[in-house]
């Protein structure tokens, strides 16, 4: 079987290992891509269509040109870049066809699949607004109605991941996953790829099952084979 080349674009280097890790054993190869740059702009376009125009621009260019280093398929792991660039059929023309993975769109048919009703965890205050506006979209799309709650971290949490401290991170992602476990009848969902290792060890902890993108991510990969 040919092997499939990825072209992964992050804004933080951290995403790298949970893609090589996660499609260790896939027929897959992946191309990283890092933009950190890219959220400190996402912020201030927040206030600024003229910025956000930008920003929407910068995004699509390097699309174009990550869809030139011979990539199959392009995964997008920020879920700020995901809804800078909404439509995502806009990101298809920049890469000329190039299928284009948001990886919170395999993620958000798995949360709906346990029901319309689910804790969805954040560390990044900053991925909320965008990451649910998108949800509650793709469940209106099914017919469906998402009542789900939302759950955010201390945001000195993300700050540990910003400074490079991620085993710390891991270790206080996985206290705030099992404590919501503990404290609700409703499926835990982790909605950032950066809580990948944090799910699994609570999941691991506690026998309740903390879906992530990452899982989600590699049952639609197998479509490309």
């Amino acid at each position: 079987m040919a092997v499939k080349r990825l072209g992964c674009l992050h804004a933080h280097h951290s995403n790298i290992r949970y893609l090589e890790e996660g499609l260790a054993r896939e027929a897959f190869s992946c191309l990283h891509f890092v933009d950190p740059g890219a959220i400190h702009w996402l912020t201030r376009a927040a206030a600024s269509e003229a910025e956000a125009r930008q920003v929407q621009t910068k995004l699509r260019g390097q699309l174009e040109w990550i869809s030139g280093c011979g990539v199959d398929a392009i995964v997008i792991t920020c879920t700020n870049y995901i809804a800078a660039l909404s439509p995502l059929e806009q990101a298809l023309e920049a890469t000329g066809g190039i299928p284009v993975i948001a990886i919170d769109e395999p993620w958000f048919d798995e949360l709906l699949k346990l029901g319309d009703e689910a804790v969805v965890a954040f560390t990044n205050l900053a991925t909320v607004e965008g990451t649910m506006e998108r949800l509650h979209a793709h469940a209106r799309l099914q017919g469906r109605v998402f009542k789900g709650q939302i759950a955010v971290s201390d945001p000195a949490c993300f700050e540990m991941l910003l400074q490079g401290q991620e085993a710390a991170y891991t270790e206080q992602v996985e206290a705030f996953l099992l404590d919501l476990i503990h404290h609700s009848s409703a499926p835990v969902a982790a909605a950032q790829l950066s809580m990948t290792d944090a799910a699994e060890r609570a999941e691991a902890a506690s026998g309740a099952r903390v879906l992530s993108p990452m899982q989600a991510l590699r049952s639609r990969l197998e479509e490309l084979r």
